[in-house]
C-alpha cells in the first residue's frame, strides 16, 4: 500500500498542534524529525485551509483553529449523543422542574439538539433546531469555557453583537464571563439571548473536547443566587454522567 507522504506529514503536524500551548516551527520539525522548510510549508497550507493559525510575537507560534474542535463536535453529535443524553435530561428536568436543553456548536452559533419543557405553566422554551449566538447563549459560553484562548480571541475579534440590552458585548467583560465559567465549572446568565430568561449550563467533555453542553432555563423571576448554585451542580453532574456514558459508547 502506497503512502501519500504530504498527507501523513499534515496529520502529524495537526496532532502536534493539538497538544496544549503554542508551538514554533523549529519545535514541530524537531519532534517530527522533519525538515523545517517542509513543516513551514505544511503550516502555511493548513493556515490557508483554515486548520491552523499563527500567533505573532517575538517569534511566530502556531495553534489549531476552532475548525478542528468543531469537526470533533459534529462527529460526536452524530454518534448517538441525543439518545445517550435523553434519560439524563429527563432526570434533570424532574429534579429542577425547569426546561432542559442540549446543544452542540456550529461555527459561531449553537444548535439545540433536544429540549424538554418544564412542567410549570410559566416556563422558558426553545425548539430543537433553534440556532443561538455562541457568545449570547449560556450553553455557548459553557462550550467556550473548554476551548483554547485563541478561539475566544477569534470570536471577540469578529464583534460581539447584542441580542438583548443585557447581552455582554464588551470584550474585557466577556473574557471575565468565560473565565468565571471555567472557575465554576458552569456558565450562567440572565437575559443574554432572550429577556426575562435565566440559564445555567455545563459543558459535556469527552476526550478533552467540549462536544456539547446541557443547560437549564427558567423565568428570571424564579431564579435566586442559591438556586443558581444548586442548578450549577445539577448541570455539572448531568454533563459528567452523559460524558461518561457517551465515552463508553465511542
Amino acid at each position: 500500500m502506497s503512502v501519500v507522504q504530504s498527507v501523513l506529514t499534515a496529520t502529524r503536524v495537526l496532532e502536534r498542534l493539538s497538544e496544549p500551548g503554542l508551538v514554533g516551527v523549529s519545535e514541530i520539525a524537531r519532534d517530527l524529525g522533519a525538515p523545517k522548510s517542509s513543516v513551514q510549508r505544511m503550516l502555511l497550507t493548513l493556515k490557508e485551509a483554515g486548520w491552523a493559525a499563527d500567533v505573532r510575537g517575538e517569534t511566530t507560534r502556531w495553534t489549531l483553529t476552532p475548525k478542528m474542535f468543531r469537526l470533533g463536535q459534529h462527529h460526536h453529535a452524530g454518534n448517538g449523543l441525543r439518545s445517550t443524553a435523553l434519560p439524563v435530561m429527563e432526570q434533570l428536568r424532574d429534579a429542577t422542574r425547569e426546561t432542559v436543553h442540549l446543544v452542540v456548536q456550529r461555527d459561531d452559533t449553537v444548535v439545540v439538539v433536544e429540549c424538554l419543557d418544564s412542567p410549570q405553566a410559566v416556563r422558558a422554551h426553545v425548539d430543537p433546531g433553534d440556532v443561538l449566538p455562541l457568545h449570547a447563549s449560556t450553553n455557548g459560553r459553557a462550550l467556550l469555557s473548554t476551548q483554547p484562548e485563541q478561539v475566544l480571541r477569534d470570536l471577540i475579534s469578529k464583534g460581539l453583537t447584542a441580542s438583548t440590552p443585557s447581552t455582554v458585548t464588551d470584550p474585557a467583560a466577556f473574557e471575565d464571563v468565560i473565565r468565571r465559567a471555567r472557575e465554576r465549572g458552569f456558565a450562567s446568565g440572565e437575559g443574554q439571548f432572550r429577556d426575562g430568561v435565566h440559564a445555567v449550563a455545563a459543558p459535556i467533555v469527552v476526550g478533552g473536547v467540549g462536544i456539547a453542553s446541557i443547560g437549564v432555563s427558567t423565568p428570571a423571576q424564579r431564579m435566586t443566587p442559591e438556586l443558581e448554585e444548586a442548578f450549577g451542580q445539577y448541570v455539572m453532574d448531568a454533563a459528567r454522567t452523559i460524558a461518561g456514558r457517551f465515552g463508553e459508547d465511542l
